[in-house]
C-alpha cells in the first residue's frame, strides 16, 4: 500500500507551533484564574453566570489544539494511509458543537428569566471589617478579562496564519471577541446597581447569543471540512488552487485538457488530476513525475497530487 507522504515543517513552521503550544498554555492557565475568581463572585447575577459558563467553554479550543497538534502530525500507516490531520476538524466539531448546544441553553434561559421579570440581586462582602457592594468585586474581575484575550488572539491568529491551522485561529478570533462578554456582563451588573432589573438578563442574552453565533459558524465550516470541500483560506474563502493547477499543467506540451479536484484533509491538501494528450504525444513516467512536483510546489499544504492519463476528458459543464 502506498502511504502519503509525511510532511516536515520548515524551520520557521516549528518555530510557529513550539509559539502556538506556548500561547494555548497560557491561555488555558489564563482562563483557569479567570473562572476561579469569576465563580468566587458570581453572587445571582444571569449575565454573570453566562460570562462564567463561556470562560468554561473557551477552554475547549486550546486543550482541543494541543491534543490534536499532539496526534496530527504522526507518521502515516496501514491502516491509516493518509495520516491523522483530520483529528483536527474532528475536534473542531466537537468544540464546536458544545458552543452551539450551550449558546442554545443559555440564550433560551436569559430569555425566560427576562419573561418572567426576573429581579436580581447583588449584596454586600466584607474586606477589611468593611462591606463593599459585591458588584465592584465583579467588574474588577471582568476587567481581568477584558485584555488579556485580545493578546492573546492576536498572537494566535498570527501563529495561524503560519500553519494553516483553522482552529487555533478560530480560537484566537473568539479571544479577540471576548471584551464584548466582559463589557456586556460590566453593563449587567451596574444595570443591576441601577434598579434595572432587565440590564442582567439583556446582558445574559446578548452574551449567549455571540456564543450561539460562534458555535453555529464553527459548527458550519467543521461540517464542510469533514465532506472533502474544495481548499479554503482560513478566512473561509475559496482558494483559486485548482484554477491555478489546470493552467499550469496545460502548459505542458503533451497535455491537451485536464481536471483537477482537490480537497482539505486537516492542515494539507490532497488532490489529483485527469488528464487528456494529444494524439501523437509521447509520455514516460518522468514527465508524469515532473507534472506532479509542479503542482505540489504551488503551496506548501498541497502534500498528495496524482496524475492520471485518461483517453478523454470531458468538458466542463
Amino acid at each position: 500500500m502506498k502511504l502519503v507522504p509525511q510532511y516536515e515543517f520548515t524551520e520557521e513552521q516549528t518555530r510557529a507551533l513550539h509559539k502556538a503550544r506556548v500561547l494555548e498554555y497560557i491561555s488555558i492557565a489564563y482562563l483557569i484564574s479567570v473562572i476561579i475568581l469569576m465563580y468566587i463572585v458570581m453572587g445571582s447575577s444571569q449575565a454573570m453566570k453566562t460570562a462564567w459558563i463561556e470562560d468554561c467553554l473557551s477552554l475547549i479550543p486550546p486543550i482541543c489544539f494541543l491534543i490534536g497538534t499532539h496526534v496530527c502530525w504522526r507518521k502515516p500507516t496501514v491502516h491509516y494511509p493518509y495520516g491523522f490531520h483530520r483529528i483536527i476538524s474532528i475536534l473542531f466539531l466537537c468544540a464546536a458543537l458544545a458552543l452551539l448546544l450551550m449558546g442554545s441553553f443559555l440564550l433560551i434561559d436569559a430569555l425566560i428569566k427576562l419573561s418572567t421579570q426576573e429581579h436580581p440581586t447583588i449584596g454586600m462582602k466584607e474586606f477589611f471589617a468593611k462591606d463593599i457592594w459585591l458588584g465592584w468585586w465583579m467588574i474588577l474581575v471582568l476587567l481581568w478579562g477584558i485584555f488579556p484575550p485580545v493578546i492573546l488572539g492576536l498572537a494566535k491568529t498570527k501563529q495561524a496564519r503560519m500553519l494553516n491551522d483553522k482552529v487555533l485561529y478560530t480560537d484566537g478570533k473568539m479571544n479577540k471577541a471576548d471584551w464584548l462578554t466582559a463589557v456586556a456582563a460590566i453593563g449587567g451588573v451596574l444595570g443591576i446597581g441601577m434598579g434595572w432589573w432587565w440590564a442582567d438578563a439583556v446582558a445574559a442574552a446578548f452574551i449567549s447569543f455571540d456564543i450561539l453565533k460562534d458555535g453555529w459558524s464553527q459548527t458550519k465550516d467543521a461540517v464542510t471540512g469533514l465532506i472533502n470541500r474544495v481548499p479554503t483560506s482560513l478566512d473561509n474563502n475559496y482558494l483559486d488552487l485548482v484554477d491555478k493547477a489546470e493552467k499550469m499543467l496545460t502548459e505542458f506540451s503533451w497535455i491537451k485538457q485536464v481536471q483537477v479536484r482537490l480537497f482539505e484533509h486537516g492542515h494539507l491538501i490532497y488532490g489529483e488530476g485527469f488528464v487528456n494528450t494529444y494524439d501523437n504525444a509521447s509520455i514516460c513516467p518522468e514527465d508524469l513525475r515532473d507534472a506532479m512536483k509542479k503542482v505540489r510546489e504551488l503551496d506548501w499544504r498541497l502534500q498528495d497530487f496524482a496524475l492520471t492519463v485518461e483517453p478523454h476528458v470531458d468538458s466542463k459543464k
